[in-house]
């Protein structure tokens, strides 16, 4: 609080007009002056779009600003909001709610001469910090406060991406798993002559390193993250892990006549099998000792993708999806993990028309609580786990970026590669 000691007439004639609408015993002098509470009105966003036929377009939404919290530093004498405003927000005509105890003022931090007497109605230029004062009833006492407000340089509800540059020897790699391992993706990759190899950066360019202990057998398709460690199967039934993508070591050899794993959750792996008696699921909560799984019924194909994620309310789940030959769409296998022990078929409904295309590659993550997709020239969403598959509300991806082969999340981020470009994304609107 600061003592007054204006020369300014019309501040005074103000103060003496808000002390004449009340009666005197209406009125309490005191020297205390303050804002109690600051609320925004309504607002209004600019949307800027295209129209079917490639022409710009915008049109103006209307928001509430109470779904902004101000936030008041009486100590360090400042109001601003606590979330930025949507991008394009028109800042310059904003009426805002304002309980003070004292006379509310407000003037342009660039000009502090120029008051204006505040009033509920009026429509405020925010467009550049403003200076508001509480003059104090007994007429001897100010606080100022500056009042700005942030906006988001991106919509909230679109991705942010950038390409982190070239990875190289990438275009002749017979097999590719980009995946996340500590704070850093990790690229796994496998040439012609069966020789493995590893990048590990979030940044380009990264060192090619040799994979050691991993026989040209190997199947990098199958590698998932685990227990802050590598795991992977080759494709005569054995199981090789890694605690840094270098050395990789033998934990156990199976006896099925195709092993693939395919999944990892929290607690377990997961793998598709092929037996003499047909395909099953088997999970592994070490990767040496195997169970099989039931199913709802006969398991067929091919697997293309899995991923094991956390429901918002907590539910664990694990998806996997198949290819079987010439179908157009992938099953869809959904298993609740801590609730059942049988997998569902989820594509096995005729009246479900937004089933997950057949297309190679296909990568499926799971990110801010729903599923995306990325296969050949298309980019899909999923929010009921799993069961339908919609482009709307789906990532766009950056221009020219071309086909997915392998996509991986880790923290906030999404990581993609496509040919030997490594891009980085996230939702400008998701928290860590």
């Amino acid at each position: 609080m600061k003592k007054l000691a204006y020369s300014f007439i019309a501040l005074s004639l103000m103060l003496s007009v808000f002390i004449a609408c009340k009666t005197d015993d209406e009125i309490e002098y005191t020297s205390d002056c303050y804002i109690k509470s600051f609320v925004l009105g309504g607002l209004t966003r600019t949307i800027y779009s295209t129209t079917s036929n490639g022409q710009d377009t915008s049109y103006n939404v209307a928001i509430s600003g109470s779904a902004f919290p101000m936030t008041i530093s009486h100590a360090n004498g400042y109001i601003k909001n606590a979330i930025p405003l949507p991008s394009n927000t028109q800042l310059k005509a904003i009426t805002a709610s304002i309980t003070a105890q004292g006379m509310v003022v407000y003037a342009p931090e660039a000009d502090t001469a120029a008051w204006t007497a505040y009033a509920s109605k009026d429509s405020i230029d925010f467009s550049q910090p403003l200076i508001f004062r509480v003059i104090a009833t007994d007429g001897t006492s100010f606080r100022d406060y500056r009042v700005s407000l942030s906006t988001r340089e991106n919509d909230a509800d679109s991705y942010t991406w950038t390409n982190l540059g070239k990875v190289a020897d990438l275009e002749a790699v017979e097999q590719l798993k980009l995946l996340s391992m500590g704070s850093v993706p990790t690229i796994l990759c496998k040439d012609a002559d069966g020789q493995c190899f590893f990048y590990s950066s979030a940044a380009m360019p990264a060192t090619r390193q040799a994979c050691e202990g991993l026989p040209a057998t190997a199947d990098l398709s199958s590698a998932v993250t685990f227990n802050g460690a590598l795991w992977m199967s080759s494709t005569d039934g054995r199981i090789y892990t890694s605690d840094d993508a270098q050395l990789w070591r033998e934990v156990a050899q199976t006896e099925a006549l195709k092993f693939s794993i395919v999944a990892a959750s929290p607690s377990a792996l997961f793998a598709i099998t092929q037996e003499n008696d047909g395909q099953q699921i088997r999970t592994s909560p070490d990767g040496k000792t195997w169970t099989t799984m039931a199913t709802e019924q006969m398991l067929n194909g091919e697997a293309v993708a899995g991923v094991a994620f956390t429901q918002a309310n907590g539910n664990k789940r694990v998806l996997l999806a198949l290819s079987q030959g010439e179908s157009s769409t992938l099953d869809i296998w959904g298993l609740l993990e801590d609730y059942e022990h049988t997998w569902t078929l989820f594509s096995d409904d005729e009246l479900n028309t937004f089933l997950l295309p057949n297309a190679s590659p296909t990568s499926i993550i799971a990110y801010n609580n729903q599923l995306i997709a990325f296969s050949k020239d298309k980019t899909l969403l999923s929010s009921d786990y799993g069961i339908t598959w919609k482009s709307e509300n789906s990532p766009e991806l950056p221009s020219g970026i071309g086909t997915v082969t392998s996509a991986a999340t880790l923290g906030k981020y999404i990581y993609l590669l496509s040919g030997n470009n490594l891009w980085q994304g996230y939702l400008n609107d998701i928290d860590e």
